[in-house]
């Protein structure tokens, strides 16, 4: 699982090579197809070479083509490009086709040993998008978060208008596969788990088991001016296998099988816009909890809750950072809060053929 993050990095920068690549080597040339004959004719022909018959209909629908290709130009070049998401609450957005996001980033606390997370998104025909990412998680028998690594996908049902008619999206996020978590004697301790006391069943050493995830959720978004509001539901399909506790004088192992539940969480959050290079952002949402139960010698997952609180600040359009400040219900006091902070990098594949041929055409004249 360690080679993982260098997998990732390696799958990247293939991908952001050959996408820079397929861009600049795009040489479509604008034709009007006639939809009688399929013959091939120059724009500026008004009838069929081939056949003779009106290009009118071929014209408006280069037309409308040619207006959205317009419009996305302008977003990206005018507009600074937000990720669809806060901090981790997503939002029902997607990426634009072909465009790529980069998210790195981690916690930063007194009593934390957060590892390093990131995301690669990957926008499919602005309607749905891809993200590869890593991901921790919750539990009182390591320091710090547990990375795994994970992948998803979410499609938008209800696209973005200007009426102010809720956008709305489906995904799923699953692990990649199973994970190994191995407890640190320094949190059992603390947590009581691993201290000398009169009931031996409590005396444990070591905790080491294998847990997945699936998890599908729904998410819609309203735009309000400068305030937009996220909400969403989602349900968690958590496995807990291959259970192993070393005790200082019991038996030293215990081999339940494989352990499943569904939990139902959700998530909420707001941004307001604070200024052209600042936005307010705040997010509270349920995440899983593993625990382990002395009486049962079992694995309990529950839910907790999270919340963050921050800003995102624009350096250019195609490039923020967010920072927050990070409580969750597992905290045993303010004393545990962390500051989050992460760096989101933008890439318009999705427009690099067209500024080419654009580049291209204005030479030429």
């Amino acid at each position: 699982m360690k080679k993982y993050p260098k997998f990732i990095s390696i799958f990247m920068s293939f991908l952001i090579l050959i996408i820079f690549i397929t861009g600049a080597m795009a040489q479509e040339v604008e034709t009007f197809i006639c939809s009688d004959c399929k013959y091939e004719n120059d724009p500026g022909y008004k009838f069929c070479v081939s056949c003779g018959e009106s290009l009118s209909d071929e014209y408006t629908q280069w037309e409308i083509g040619k207006q959205g290709e317009d419009r996305y130009g302008k977003r990206f070049i005018s507009e600074r490009v937000d990720p669809p998401r806060l901090f981790s609450v997503p939002t029902a957005r997607v990426l634009g086709s072909m465009d790529i996001r980069l998210t790195g980033g981690g916690a930063f606390g007194v009593a934390t040993d957060q590892s390093f997370l990131g995301k690669v998104g990957i926008g499919l025909g602005n309607i749905a998008e891809v993200e590869f990412s890593t991901v921790g998680m919750v539990t009182n028998m390591t320091r710090g978060s547990t990375v795994f690594p994970t992948s998803a996908f979410k499609l938008m049902l209800i696209p973005e208008n200007r009426w102010h008619i809720p956008t709305l999206a489906v995904a799923m996020r699953s692990s990649a596969n199973w994970q190994d978590v191995r407890s640190d004697k320094r949190v059992l301790e603390a947590n009581g788990l691993g201290s000398f006391n009169d009931e031996a069943s409590k005396q444990v050493s070591r905790i080491d088991y294998d847990t997945r995830f699936t998890t599908v959720y729904a998410v819609t978004t309203v735009r309000l001016w400068f305030l937009s509001l996220h909400a969403g539901a989602s349900l968690t399909d958590v496995r807990v296998k291959e259970l192993s506790v070393d005790y200082y004088i019991l038996d030293p192992h215990s081999e339940p099988e494989e352990k499943q539940k569904n939990l139902i969480g959700g998530f909420a959050g707001f941004d307001i816009e604070s200024n052209s290079r600042t936005k307010l952002m705040f997010e509270v949402r349920t995440v899983s909890n593993y625990e382990y139960n002395t009486e049962t010698r079992k694995i309990d997952v529950t839910e907790a809750y999270l919340a963050i609180g921050g800003v995102r600040f624009f350096f250019w359009r195609w490039l923020s950072t967010d920072v927050g400040v990070w409580y969750q219900s597992t905290f045993k006091g303010i004393a545990d809060m962390q500051i989050k902070m992460s760096l989101n990098v933008f890439i318009p594949g999705g427009s690099i053929g067209n500024k080419f041929r654009l580049f291209r055409r204005n030479s030429t004249q």
